[in-house]
């Protein structure tokens, strides 16, 4: 029934899954080895048959007979026959006999002995692709069971499908309202969510090169973050691919180890992408994160790219988009760190209005959606314990024009606070420490790290500036967009970015805040500060450079995360068409 909800998978109603062979009855198991040798191309695979015998009725079956005087052979008048003149004619030869036993024996033998040659070619198929499969992980995190298991395909490839099982649940009228966001099926069944999130560092994802050095899989990084229990992912995107829906660059995306991943054109990917994250009940946050691929989008138009053309890209998304299909598409990120932005004085460049019109745009192609919105970027002074200190918003993090100029969509509760905040790796403010000297590039030199409290004190001063004001438990849901930085590398000697990452967990996990995405997967994520006297390019992620081994420290300080109320998988509501038989086209299998 519409609206059933399940926190597991999102296909419980499938048939009995099968373990990736032929299932013709007396067909040998067809293997496909993703490593073996290409012919011209395309893939080879083996593939022997076995024929069983008709299955027809024996027309040699005997029915009653009636007894007829009919003999077996003439004989001749007159001759009495004796007793030995039978032999030959009605003697059973032994040697007949045992021709049948051992024939028989030897038949039954080669039979049990090809069940088991191909119960072994079996077994070694399964191991072989076990050991595939494997190799693709990413090692060092959690390894807990996830929702819908692993997928054998009908060639045997385990976690590498031809495609994802269709959807099955519902595309749910996403709200933000009492500081949460919520989840609400066709009935008004309402599941509260908060966000354990991660950012993709770029529009195309990286780290899907799967070779055999490094890489890995989208299958395996969904996994991955199911398994190490984030819910969410804000993956940006950029207008100008959206409009123009060209072909991304496949030479970073290893085809045959993602089988289900389209590079046909811009679109395809992303949706491809979309339904890897649906199987693991992973939410999405599309991110407008730039225009053109030399302009980050300072607004949300330049010389290239109209406002319109903007809205136009919005209506990609929802028309392609705005479906059961997608229904762990959650939103909009309107734009991306807005830093050239004003707010509530009128002009061409404010972006209250900016993204009042743009996320109006997208209700109206998808009213199901929530808007996420940022801030700008200025200078403030901020007064701490009777200090003052001047800083500069962080790239989307000044919302402090909100407090007398609020926001509404034309939809009510749609409207979501996505501010981003940041660390000394990014830039060593002031208020991050107890003294230093300002030098060259922002750098401080000298710089005086700060005890816990105080520097837990200062984040919690400056973000209630910047946007923490919006905090409540009786209005639109707030969370951070991007936050994080420098951790396990951290050179600070007493682990100041460290800190600054471990205390914002500590203060988005309050009431009032609904979570955070934190910057970012992607080992290739750069900060400009290690530690805060040293500018440079200094390089971490969640997971590690060759993209199969996780930054445990890293990762582990994600988890402080894990408890936050109402902190789960995205919900499937169940669609009618769940009760429907499994399409028998569908050449996956979850298990």
């Amino acid at each position: 029934m519409a609206g059933a909800y399940s926190t597991g998978s999102e296909d419980s109603a499938s048939p009995t899954a099968t373990d990736g062979r032929d299932s013709a009855v007396g067909n040998t198991p067809s293997f496909r080895y993703s490593y073996m040798h290409l012919v011209d191309g395309n893939e080879t695979s083996r593939n022997s048959t076995a024929r069983d015998s008709s299955t027809a009725g024996d027309v040699f079956v005997r029915g009653s007979l009636l007894d007829r005087n009919i003999e077996a052979v003439a004989l001749e008048k007159g001759i009495v026959e004796k007793h030995k003149d039978y032999k030959g004619r009605i003697r059973v030869w032994p040697g007949l006999l045992a021709m049948l036993f051992i024939g028989g024996g030897a038949a039954f033998l080669m039979s049990v002995y090809a069940i088991k040659v191909r119960d072994a070619s079996r077994a070694r198929g399964d191991v072989y692709q076990k050991i595939l499969f494997d190799k693709k992980k990413i090692l060092g995190g959690a390894n807990d069971s996830v929702i819908n298991g692993d997928i054998i395909s009908d060639d045997g490839v385990i976690g590498n499908p031809k495609k994802y099982p269709p959807s099955r649940c519902e595309l749910p009228n996403y709200l933000s309202k009492n500081g949460h966001i919520y989840a609400v099926s066709s009935n008004g069944t309402e599941v509260p969510l908060k966000i354990k999130g991660i950012n993709c560092g770029q529009a195309i994802p990286l780290g899907l090169w799967d070779n055999s050095e490094n890489g890995t899989t989208a299958y395996q990084i969904a996994s991955f973050l199911a398994q190490n229990k984030f819910n969410a992912v804000r993956l940006p995107l950029m207008a100008t691919w959206l409009l123009t829906n060209k072909a991304p660059n496949s030479a970073i995306i290893n085809k045959q180890e993602n089988r289900a991943i389209s590079v046909k054109n811009y679109m395809s990917l992303l949706k491809s992408i979309l339904q890897v994250l649906r199987f693991r009940n992973i939410g999405v946050l599309l991110s407008m994160h730039t225009l053109t691929a030399t302009d980050n989008g300072k607004l949300w138009y330049n010389d290239d790219v109209s406002e319109e053309d903007f809205l136009k890209a919005i209506d990609v998304l929802t028309t392609n988009l705005c479906s059961d299909e997608y229904w762990n598409v959650m939103g909009v990120d309107l734009k991306n760190e807005p830093y050239r932005g004003t707010w509530g004085d009128g002009t061409a460049t404010d972006f209250r209005l900016g993204a009042k019109r743009i996320a109006d745009r997208m209700l109206k192609g998808c009213p199901k959606w929530m808007g996420f919105v940022e801030g700008v970027n200025a200078q403030h002074t901020v007064t701490i314990d009777g200090t003052e200190f001047a800083y500069y918003d962080w790239y989307g993090g000044g919302l402090q024009g909100a407090k007398t100029a609020g926001l509404e969509f034309s939809v009510k509760n749609k409207v979501v606070w996505a501010p981003h905040y940041y660390t000394p790796a990014v830039f060593p403010q002031n208020y991050f420490f107890g003294g230093g000297t300002g030098a060259a590039g922002g750098a401080i030199k000298n710089f005086v790290e700060l005890d816990n409290a105080t520097l837990r004190h200062r984040l919690q001063a400056t973000m209630d500036d910047m946007f923490g004001f919006l905090a409540s438990e009786t209005g639109p849901a707030l969370l951070l967009g991007e936050f994080g930085g420098i951790y396990a590398t951290d050179k600070h000697p007493m682990k100041t970015t460290q800190r600054c990452t471990d205390f914002t967990i500590e203060i988005i996990k309050q009431p009032g805040w609904a979570g955070g995405f934190v910057w970012s997967l992607n080992p290739e994520s750069e900060y400009q500060f290690n530690p805060a006297d040293t500018p440079g390019r200094f390089h971490e992620g969640v997971v590690q450079i060759d993209w199969l081994h996780v930054n445990k420290e890293f990762l582990d300080g994600m988890a402080a995360m894990d408890d936050m109320e109402n902190m789960r998988p995205f919900p499937c509501f169940k669609t009618e068409s769940t009760a429907a038989p499994a399409s028998a086209s569908t050449s996956s299998t979850a298990l």
